[in-house]
């Protein structure tokens, strides 16, 4: 409680005074006055930031092999695990998952897995990203409730360039991820492979230990594109196919997962399309029983730097089977989503404006499923048309010589999650069924943010207001027990901070949410967590770094979801590097102590949680080499 009166003050205090702002420091090849600037970390020469212009609630970060882990564990957003490595979703100031859209260079890619096991979030080829757009605000054109997290690829160039990195895990993890991208003539060809077992915790438990498996299977993710350009046309292809990744938060595992996607694209105009099929079942674990999932999800669309409109279909069947009886479910009921949306921007050296408007209509194939719903809300219908509008504003100035002060506000509202409205399970032995509610309302958020930026640091403070929010919840009918979705209103208010100086970066950030409807705590809520790395300076080509994390117990926990507190935990990481030319050599060392820990998590988040606690991997030893080289066209005719 003294905390949250604390953060208030402090929240006030900022309001009032009018500081905020992002951290402002530019691109040394970049001649741009300092209102105008925002923090840019760089790919050597990959990023150009001259003329760009940010706003104050979004961020660009370089993309290096393995970073993805360190960029989005900032300034507010946070990954919780879910199974082995690359098997992890997002988190940002309170708001979750379907809250946050994820973008690569603004294609959608919808999970297919009901689960969200197949997001797109932490499965990108690395060597194939330049950056990643972390946005807060929701007046752009594909931000969600909760803002959007846009992964930007590496545009093909014309001299000869080649990328490649190779990491391999050792002690209570074993896995090895390889990569590689070959450039030249404005084409580019890029490939990953990925394969390790499930890890072991501080204690020495296995995934066979403590979640059931029936052995330590090995998992493998294999993907490759080509990408290229012509003129004002560019056009891609890729592929990705994943295996046997283990989920031990969930009853089942994705067993296998295909990825196809594809645009072409003229003067900034670009149609895309991408198909998943996903299975997922239980039959890596010893059961008495059998669960099996099938699902396909499609998504076409066209956007520009002004527009959208894309098209879904998903569809998804599940079977569950135990030796007493046998229940079908059309999990997901052959939904189809439609969306629109306009956008306009307007920024200004001191002040700043956008906004969006669209359309998203939703129709259930399956017209039978419908009674299913009728159960529990006789008002619903196999369609919707809901309307999504956002609008941010902001304005920046300068507070001194070396502090920037930005204050932003905005107010939007955006469908709920197409799974949180159409889902249908039924499960056996008296167990609840799992509900969407399609009749729900769209939620509406209200919010402001401050911050200010001197030297290196940057403290933000927010304040959001959610009307209509989706929350779970328990319900009934007849003799039938649910667990469904319901609106609901809410407030999160909370703080970030980043340093980042010579020798020290500093990650804070801190969030109190709360419905207000019960007046009681929001689940799903991440706690305080303070990061501190200490850097070395270079010598000779090699750097060292020494990583602290804290995470706070977290006590507001929603007790009528089952959801469980979280004890507070200590982690601290090693590094050592070598770069000689264009070869780069790493060690770390994670979890150096081998410290027993878990994320915080809710358990009844989806209809297949396994309501176990995940533990984090213990003492791990990864060995990393990276190679990135742009040939001049002399040595480029050498090589020929």
């Amino acid at each position: 409680m003294i905390r949250f009166i604390l953060m208030l003050c402090i929240t006030a205090l900022l309001l009032t005074s009018t500081l905020i702002a992002d951290t402002t420091e530019p691109a040394q090849t970049a001649a741009v006055e300092p209102i105008d600037t925002t923090k840019v970390y760089h790919i050597q020469t990959v990023v150009e930031v001259t003329g760009k212009r940010i706003t104050p609630t979004q961020r660009d970060f370089p993309v290096a092999k393995g970073q993805f882990n360190t960029i989005l564990n900032t300034n507010g957003f946070s990954l919780i695990r879910k199974g082995t490595f690359f098997a992890q979703d997002i988190y940002a100031d309170g708001l979750k998952r379907g809250d946050i859209q994820v973008v690569v260079d603004g294609e959608r890619y919808h999970s297919a897995c009901p689960n969200r096991m197949d997001s797109p979030l932490t499965r990108a080829n690395p060597l194939e990203m330049a950056g990643i757009e972390m946005v807060k605000n929701t007046g752009t054109l594909q931000s969600g409730i909760g803002g959007a997290i846009n992964y930007q690829r590496e545009k093909p160039m014309q001299p000869l360039k080649i990328r490649a990195g190779l990491s391999q895990a050792a002690g209570v993890t074993e896995n090895s991820d390889a990569a590689f991208a070959i450039n030249s003539h404005d084409h580019r060809i890029n490939a990953r492979y990925a394969t390790g077992r499930g890890y072991e915790d501080a204690d020495g438990e296995s995934f066979v230990d403590r979640y059931g498996y029936k052995q330590n299977y090995s998992y493998r993710l294999a993907e490759g594109s080509v990408i290229g350009r012509r003129g004002d046309w560019q056009y891609r292809t890729g592929f990705t196919y994943t295996d046997d990744v283990m989920f031990p938060y969930l009853q089942m595992d994705e067993r296998v997962n295909r990825v196809w996607s594809g645009f072409v694209s003229y003067k900034g105009h670009k149609l895309y399309a991408n198909h998943t099929s996903h299975v997922m079942d239980n039959g890596l674990r010893v059961s008495t029983g059998t669960m099996v999932t099938d699902a396909t999800n499609f998504t076409v669309g066209a956007t520009g730097s002004f527009y959208e409109v894309f098209y879904r279909n998903w569809d998804a069947d599940n079977e569950i089977a135990t030796p007493m009886m046998r229940i079908e479910n059309h999990l997901m009921p052959d939904v189809s989503v439609a969306s629109g949306a306009l956008q306009k921007q307007i920024d200004k050296p001191h002040w700043g404006v956008s906004g969006k408007a669209g359309i998203v209509y939703h129709k259930m194939g399956d017209a039978n499923r419908l009674d299913f719903f009728k159960a529990l809300y006789p008002d619903a219908e196999d369609s919707r048309l809901l309307p999504t509008f956002g609008l941010n504003a902001y304005f920046k100035t300068m507070l001194s010589k070396n502090v920037l002060g930005v204050i932003s506000a905005e107010v939007a509202s955006d469908v709920p999650a197409t799974e949180n409205m159409y889902i249908t399970v039924q499960k056996p032995m008296g167990k609840p069924y799992w509900l969407g509610n399609p009749t729900m309302d769209a939620p509406v958020k209200a919010g402001l943010r401050a911050k200010a930026s001197y030297k290196g640091a940057s403290f933000e403070a927010f304040a959001t207001r959610i009307w209509n929010y989706v929350n779970f919840t328990r319900a009934s009918a007849g003799m039938v027990s649910y667990m469904t979705y319901e609106n609901i209103d809410a407030v999160l208010t909370g703080f970030n901070f980043t340093g980042e100086w010579k020798y020290v970066d500093l990650n804070a950030f801190y969030t109190w949410a709360n419905n207000t409807s019960s007046d009681s705590a929001m689940s799903e809520i991440p706690p305080l967590t303070v990061t501190t790395t200490l850097k070395s300076p270079e010598y000779k080509g090699f750097k060292a770094q020494f990583q602290h994390t804290f995470a706070d117990a977290q006590t507001r926990i929603d007790e009528s979801l089952d959801e469980r507190t979280t004890p507070s935990w200590h982690r601290f990481d090693l590094g050592l590097s070598y770069k000689t030319g264009s070869l780069r050599f790493a060690l770390d060392v994670e979890n150096l102590t081998d410290e027993l820990y878990y994320q915080h998590m809710s358990y009844l988040r989806n209809p297949y949680a396994s309501g176990d606690i995940l533990y984090e991997p213990g003492r791990t030893f990864r060995f990393t080499v990276t190679f990135d080289e742009v040939f001049s066209k002399q040595s480029y005719h050498r090589m020929k």
